[in-house]
């Protein structure tokens, strides 16, 4: 899972706090990172290492992230092995969607006994977020089906207000222009696998990191309803206490939030490694690596802890 070059749309509430304090540290050892203007690059991989090495990068407030995040928490939610979570997929709609929007996908899926986000009664194998024509529209390409059953292709235009909530969804039947390999490699795109592990860390961290960076202050029933679908109870806990000890964000190990963030796979199977980037611009640059250990039954994330901090 990939995305290429970005393109801001807002600067969210990270620009007041874009020189605030990172506390970047494991539980129950508090350190400061130290700013640094120059964050050294990491070893380089071979190109056959790097190529297979699945990794999503996410940039706050950008457009084609934020549809991307929307969608791949909706399909965790829909997907529960436990039964759909209803709390998280009412958060999710609530704060991405227009108040107008959600009133007509209401309507639509009273009518057609089906999921209006989705347009679908069943959830996708896989799905694509890409760029639109313009700055305020992406593509989201839904394919359902996979191994013996046929496999089906639902594609949508999600349009945007500024402010970043969604205004519309629509279905649209023709396929997307083919163009040069040049041009294709120059559109931004972010693709999950439903139930992979990487994906799910990623679809976690972004929608997180949009409730925390609402432009009207954070979403408190978002954060709390992602924290309860994707954290094990024991690690809530965990969090909770550090976080009352350390005055900052346990998930994001920070006061403020990040301006991007990687997700990409751990040292093996129940381990993804995530790695968040503060400052900017003309702030100093902060750099925070974290791995998410998951619980082998369900997958929930069952401890986050600090590697590094530069």
């Amino acid at each position: 899972m990939t995305m290429n070059t970005h393109a801001r749309r807002r600067p969210g509430r990270r620009a007041a706090f874009a020189a605030g304090l990172v506390l970047a540290v494991g539980l129950g050892v508090v350190t400061q990172a130290a700013a640094q203007a120059a964050v050294p690059a990491p070893a380089k991989a071979s190109a056959k290492a790097s190529a297979a090495l699945r990794s999503v990068n996410g940039f706050n407030g950008d457009v084609v992230t934020q549809v991307a995040d929307f969608y791949g928490a909706y399909i965790d939610a829909k997907d529960d092995a436990a039964g759909p979570d209803t709390a998280l997929s009412k958060a999710l709609r609530a704060h991405y969607l227009t108040p107008a929007l959600a009133k007509k996908l209401a309507a639509w899926e009273k009518k057609n006994q089906a999921d209006g986000v989705l347009r679908a009664q069943n959830v996708p194998a896989q799905w694509t977020v890409s760029e639109g024509r313009n700055g305020l529209e992406v593509v989201v390409t839904l394919t359902y089906g996979g191994g013996e059953s046929p496999t089906t292709t639902t594609r949508l235009v999600v349009t945007q207000e500024p402010t970043g909530h969604i205004t519309d969804i629509r279905t649209t039947s023709g396929a997307p222009v083919k163009a040069s390999a040049k041009a294709a490699a120059a559109v931004r795109s972010i693709s999950g696998t439903t139930g992979d592990s990487v994906t799910q860390v990623a679809d976690f961290y972004g929608a997180y990191v949009d409730a925390k960076d609402a432009p009207a202050g954070p979403d408190t029933a978002l954060s709390k309803a992602l924290r309860a679908h994707y954290l094990t109870p024991a690690l809530a806990k965990k969090l909770a206490a550090w976080e009352k000890k350390n005055q900052a964000d346990g998930v994001l190990r920070a006061q403020n939030v990040p301006v991007q963030w990687t997700v990409s796979e751990g040292r093996n199977s129940r381990e993804v490694a995530v790695t968040l980037t503060y400052g900017g611009g003309e702030s100093p640059t902060v750099t925070t690596d974290l791995v998410a250990e998951l619980e082998p039954v369900s997958g929930d994330v069952n401890d986050i802890r600090t590697t590094s901090a530069r």
